[in-house]
This record gives C-alpha cells, sequence and structure tokens, in this order.
C-alpha cells in the first residue's frame, strides 16, 4: 500500500482527505488509497453497454508534471478537445476526438528518481478487479495502488507487471467501449504494444490475467512481435526492448492513429517533442514510438484503410 506524507494544511476533514486521496490514487497520483466517496469522473462508455471484454484497452490515462503543456502538445498534434474536471484540488481532463471521449490527463504530483516524470496508464478490462488483482500479484506483479471504486467510473487498481512496466485494471461500471469502424478514426489509440526485454516471459504473465492467446515465436526468424489474441481480436502485443533504446524502460505504448507517420514526427519535433524510435514499418503499416515534451511515450501509426476495417469488424 503507497501512503507518503503528504500535508494536510488547513486542518481538511477525514472525509476530504479520503475523497483526494482516493481520486490521485485512482486517477494516477498514488498517495493515499481509498474509495473516492463523492468525486466523479466520466463513464468510459455512453450510452452504457453492460458488456467486460477481458484483455480489452479501453482507457488511457496521461500521467503528466505539466498539465498545462500536455494539453497544448496534444491538441496541436491530434487535434484533441478537451473537457475539464475540478474537485478538492484535483484537475482532470478529458480528451475528446471526433466526439467521443479518448483519454483522460492528470496532473503527477509524486515522481520518483527511478520513474519517467510523465506517462501513460493503460487500463485493461476485466470483469472482477480484486480477483485478477490476486492473480497478478501471485504471478510476481507489483502494487501500485490497491483496488478502489470512483463513482460511474467503476473499479480500478494499478500494478507494475514483472518487469517493471505499470498498468492498470478497470471494471467499468458502464461496461467497455464496442469495436466498430469509429474506433480507429484519426487521433484515437489502436493496438498497444509492450516493450519487454523477455516478450516471452511477459507474454505468459499477461496471459495469466487476461486468457490470452499468445501468437508467436520470439526465437523464429523475422520475428517482430508476439501477438495477444482474445477468441475474436487482437487486443496487444509485446515486442523487444529496440536497440539502442536507452531512454526506453519495460513499459507499455499507445498507439495513436495519424494520416502520416512522417509528417506527425515532424509537427511533434516542432512541437518540443522527441523521437525515442524512428519511424519502422511493420506487419500493419508505419509506426514510430515518441515523446512528449513532459517526458511520456506513446506511438503514432499510420495503417492502411485494410488493416483498419480488418480490425472494426
Amino acid at each position: 500500500m503507497f501512503v507518503s506524507n503528504y500535508p494536510f494544511r488547513h486542518r481538511w476533514s477525514m472525509r476530504r482527505a479520503v475523497i483526494l486521496g482516493s481520486v490521485a490514487t485512482l486517477c494516477g497520483v498514488p498517495y493515499l488509497t481509498a474509495d473516492a466517496g463523492s468525486f466523479e469522473v466520466p463513464a468510459i462508455s455512453n450510452p452504457a453497454t453492460g458488456v467486460h471484454e477481458v484483455g480489452k484497452l479501453i482507457w488511457l490515462d496521461l500521467e503528466t508534471t505539466d498539465l498545462p503543456g500536455a494539453k497544448r502538445f496534444y491538441r496541436a498534434l491530434f487535434g484533441w478537445d478537451y473537457r475539464d474536471y475540478h474537485s478538492y484540488g484535483l484537475d482532470y481532463t478529458v480528451a475528446v476526438a471526433n466526439g467521443k471521449p479518448v483519454a483522460g490527463l492528470v496532473r503527477r504530483r509524486i515522481v520518483k528518481d527511478t520513474e519517467r516524470p510523465s506517462a501513460w496508464l493503460p487500463f485493461f478490462s476485466v470483469a472482477d478487479v480484486s480477483v485478477t488483482f490476486q492473480q497478478a500479484l501471485g504471478a510476481h506483479a507489483h502494487i501500485r495502488s490497491e483496488p478502489g471504486n470512483l463513482p460511474l467510473r467503476g473499479r480500478q487498481a494499478r500494478l507494475r507487471d514483472p518487469e517493471g512496466a505499470t498498468f492498470a485494471l478497470v471494471s467499468s461500471s458502464s461496461g467497455d467501449p464496442p469495436d466498430d469502424p469509429h474506433a480507429r478514426a484519426l487521433g484515437t489509440w489502436g493496438v498497444p504494444s509492450l516493450l519487454a526485454r523477455d516478450p516471452a516471459g511477459e507474454a505468459v504473465f499477461y496471459q495469466t490475467l487476461f486468457n490470452y492467446a499468445v501468437i508467436g515465436d520470439p526465437t523464429a526468424h523475422g520475428f517482430e512481435r508476439i501477438q495477444l489474441k482474445t477468441a475474436t481480436e487482437k487486443r496487444a502485443s509485446v515486442r523487444p526492448l529496440p536497440d539502442g533504446s536507452d531512454p526506453l524502460n519495460p513499459q507499455w505504448i499507445a498507439f495513436a492513429r495519424v494520416a502520416s507517420t512522417a509528417d506527425t514526427v515532424r509537427k511533434a519535433r516542432k512541437l518540443g517533442g522527441h523521437i525515442l524510435v524512428a519511424t519502422m514499418q511493420t506487419q500493419d503499416g508505419t509506426e514510430a514510438i515518441l515523446e512528449d515534451p513532459t517526458g511520456a511515450a506513446f506511438g503514432i501509426a499510420e495503417l492502411p484503410e485494410t488493416v483498419v476495417s480488418q480490425r472494426s469488424r
């Protein structure tokens, strides 16, 4: 359990402290753990679906040390609009692309020397957060925050996998967003990829949690990545840490769809971003891994329309 010595000034009431601590923990700023009381962030699915597709990436939060700067960067790069929420001294922003929520952005107040100053946190759908949380601990994951509840959002918990990559579990109160043709519009997220020192070992870890089918042999000639699939969809992949990727530790990389990888790379650099992994051709299209001005790593992908259509079925 992660507890800090955050100074409660002006003699806040215990209820206020519990609410603030819980929201900070569940939204990406861990210093207390508890249920979140009356603080509300938007539901993940609207309208509600009532469906939980285990192992599906259904949300992303950017934990950033510079919330205004991050908002300017991603608005300019992807054309995102924003909806801002403020309560009990916390700022939480929902990014919107093509009229649909795609991510949350939250100010990060505590940073360890060993961590990137800012980072994207992926949320994977599960039916029961507490059960999957215990399974993860049994498979050598480490706790970042205990399971807790947020009104409208659902039940969540944050973990580090055996190599240290941070991820979250969520059982959405409103269910998961459906897979549909609009899910891959420009500025929205595609299939995430885990950068790992031991791709095969990490694939087994996530298979244990989400019952993925693991496709790919990391020893095979021409191996590119291990695919993690459910019965109907490719949900994630695991790939080796790129050669010469000193700034990169094991971590999840979410890929946003763009019209042109080359143009987006040039634009990101002008906006203060950095290239972590240069443009590369993959089985599906053209990708690159970038770093925003606050230090968060993310991917961009230029995918042929045929690939997008196949993934949307």
